[in-house]
């Protein structure tokens, strides 16, 4: 997803739900804010938190976390990992990583069930109004980033591939006539 294709993603899920955006993890409050502008040039960590499964939020306090103290559980809580798209270069052209939707849903949490049929309508949605990604490892396209791609730009998987000569035979596939300039 470009921004745009983020923005209407995200305008579908709160026009629908109580639906708040925040950060997965943070440094300094257990206390819980919506996220105001969503980076693109950096993975961030995001939860949909859906105030119908669960009226209040808090963070957990774990003093042996490495990177970030506190920490909200998407595995024990209903609530959607979500981490949006992030531009790059990739051999010189314009780039851009994957992001994605996820929810676990093993049976012994104690979720909603509502939980999984609000994950499969989010699902259903992308599935309409995206395009299947023209990369070989899966997913939906919105319709700027599909834009993006056929005007040269590479699509790659959810992390930054080393330049070795697999990924630069498999990301060149998507554009075989362009000549690299990295």
């Amino acid at each position: 997803m470009l921004p745009e294709d983020r923005d209407v993603f995200l305008r579908f899920v709160q026009d629908n739900d109580p639906v708040v955006v925040v950060e997965r993890d943070v440094h300094d409050t257990a206390d819980v804010r919506a996220v105001k502008d969503i980076a693109t040039d950096r993975v961030q960590m995001l939860c949909l938190w859906n105030r119908r499964f669960l009226p209040v939020l808090k963070r957990k306090c774990s003093e042996e976390a490495r990177y970030y103290k506190y920490q909200l559980d998407v595995f024990h809580l209903p609530l959607l990992e979500f981490s949006s798209s992030v531009t790059s270069e990739w051999e010189g052209r314009p780039a851009l990583i994957q992001g994605r939707l996820f929810g676990d849903f093993d049976p012994y949490l104690s979720k909603p069930p509502e939980f999984e049929k609000w994950y499969e309508r989010l699902v259903r949605w992308i599935r309409k109004n995206f395009e299947r990604n023209p990369a070989s490892w899966g997913g939906y396209v919105g319709p700027a980033a599909y834009r993006f791609h056929h005007e040269g730009g590479y699509l790659l998987p959810n992390f930054l591939p080393p330049k070795t000569d697999v990924w630069l035979a498999e990301i060149g596939k998507q554009h075989p006539t362009l000549k690299r300039t990295g």
